[in-house]
């Protein structure tokens, strides 16, 4: 009630009511915001926080690898993992000797101090990375925790055996023979050095090239070959021939015989053939036509093998790959009468129709290109991009009499679109909003989606973006282009050469299996 006042609570029973000095501020049931909650532990903690904690606890500058040394030493052992991660238990962690863990920190920083990690390695003593790990390999430096090499073993190393390091063809050339490094190719080709190793550099993202090492030793004793006149070879200008190819015949690189296979293919059954050196894989893919009788990929695979030269690349050439499967398919979708290409404008992200076209995939020409009023009004964010209007619809027809001609231009074919799913949803959701039935226009199968096939043609995981102008017409013909491009193949293109007057009509290789005799029948 108000004007009144509440008579102060009853002391609770364990409190307890002290005397206070003058001045001194009143017991309260809370803490002094100045006390530090205690922190939480989790049980389980990875490498890394568990290399925190562990600091904390006993003041050292612990790293994961002295966690991952406690664990090689049996004092720790997993309990858990978190997506692939081991994790130890905190208690387990915090009851370790405190000696013992200083012991592995000071081991460790030890180490570190009388050693180099692989590329530090190489460095100080010049020699390529690939030399460090494999007199790693070998024993002849001592290797420890981290990775890491003694230095006193690379300083000795550095004197003792010098020669021993493998090098790049490219520092070879320049800084052994001085010589162009695009003629070290006449000296391998002479048989006069050899590879003593290879190893995989990135290239790229997504690709790898395998790099040949040759012995520092090796290629000083070339020096000393009798009969060659190295400083006829250097300081040439760049295109002028070399002396040096006179000592060798080069093999034909790896793209001319595959090119000369795909040729031979192409000539030999009739067909057209796509050749193209993936730039990501570094492989070589080939695919072709199907025609009635034609080669099967059973009987390319055995041709390959069996060719004399293109057989020795077998493992590096990839038959039928993605993009050859969707190139035949683009091919058959330009058929006459095969396909259209289909794209709308709606009001909104799957909104309704107000604008729809339909081309003939084959010829380009329009079967159908017309505004669409829709039952509601069009969003300012699909104005914007496709630049249709309110007013420009008020005037057109509805969905239900368009559909007529829709379903006429659209019957027997394929349905192409650029994002299919979009396009067929939008379609459906019209028909059954105005009544109708969808009839060919529903089935998935009736439909195919050059959005999902042109990225699966370039080698991506993204759908990619169509490039139009956002007008139905316009946007089917940027469409059609896509398709056109797809249907070339990639890389290189090889089609059927016609025989020379007196030539004989290509076969099978000599001398394969291909070309045996038919065994007459019994």
């Amino acid at each position: 009630m108000a004007g009144r006042t509440a008579p102060a609570p009853e002391p609770h029973h364990d409190q307890r009511l002290t005397p206070q000095p003058r001045g001194a501020p009143p017991v309260t049931d809370t803490l002094p915001e100045t006390t530090t909650p205690q922190k939480t532990l989790s049980e389980a903690l990875g490498a890394t926080r568990l290399a925190g904690l562990l600091a904390e606890h006993t003041g050292e500058p612990i790293t994961p690898a002295d966690v991952e040394q406690l664990v090689a030493d049996d004092h720790l052992t997993s309990c858990d993992s978190y997506k692939g991660w081991p994790l130890y238990a905190t208690a387990d962690a915090l009851a370790l000797d405190v000696e013992l863990v200083r012991k592995i920190v000071a081991d460790r920083v030890e180490w570190e101090q009388a050693s180099l990690p692989r590329d530090a390695a190489a460095e100080r003593i010049g020699w390529h990375w690939s030399d460090i790990a494999r007199m790693g390999r070998e024993g002849r430096i001592t290797t420890g925790r981290g990775e890491r090499y003694l230095i006193a073993d690379l300083d000795k190393l550095a004197e003792e055996a010098d020669g021993e390091q493998y090098i790049t063809a490219q520092a070879a050339a320049t800084d052994v023979l001085e010589i162009r490094p695009t003629d070290f190719k006449y000296v391998e080709a002479a048989g006069w050095i050899e590879p003593a190793d290879t190893y995989k550099r990135a290239v790229g993202r997504h690709r790898t090239v395998t790099v040949a090492l040759y012995r520092l030793g090796d290629v000083r004793a070339l020096l000393d070959m009798p009969g060659v006149d190295w400083e006829a070879a250097r300081g040439l200008a760049k295109g002028a021939p070399s002396p040096l190819r006179e000592y060798a015949k080069l093999a034909p690189t790896r793209a001319a015989v595959v090119r000369g296979f795909a040729q031979a293919l192409a000539d030999r059954h009739g067909v057209t053939v796509w050749a193209w050196n993936s730039p990501y894989s570094g492989s070589w893919e080939l695919d072709w036509e199907r025609i009635d009788g034609g080669p099967t990929k059973e009987t390319v695979r055995q041709e390959l093998t069996d060719n004399p030269a293109a057989g020795s690349y077998a493992a590096e050439i990839t038959l039928c790959p993605t993009w050859g499967r969707i190139t035949r398919k683009a091919r058959t979708l330009l058929q006459p009468d095969a396909a259209v290409i289909l794209d709308t404008e709606t009001t909104d992200l799957y909104g309704q129709t107000v604008e729809i076209a339909v081309i003939d995939t084959a010829t380009g020409r329009k079967l159908m290109d017309t505004l669409v009023k829709p039952t509601t009004k069009i969003t300012p964010g699909a104005h914007w991009v496709h630049g249709i209007s309110d007013d420009d619809v008020a005037d057109a027809r509805p969905w239900e009499k368009i559909l007529p001609r829709l379903r006429k231009v659209t019957k027997d074919r394929i349905i192409c679109a650029y994002n299919a799913e979009f396009d067929r949803s939008v379609v459906l959701g019209d028909t059954h909003r105005a009544g109708k039935k969808p009839l060919h226009l529903e089935p998935w199968d009736n439909w195919f989606c050059l959005m999902d096939a042109y990225a699966k043609w370039v080698g991506s995981n993204r759908w990619l973006r169509l490039g139009g102008g956002h007008r139905a017409a316009g946007d089917c013909e940027t469409a059609r282009d896509v398709l056109i491009r797809m249907s070339k193949g990639r890389g290189s293109s090889f089609t059927p050469r016609p025989p020379a007057p007196g030539d004989p009509v290509p076969g099978p290789p000599a001398g394969t299996v291909l070309a045996s005799p038919a065994v007459p029948d019994a």
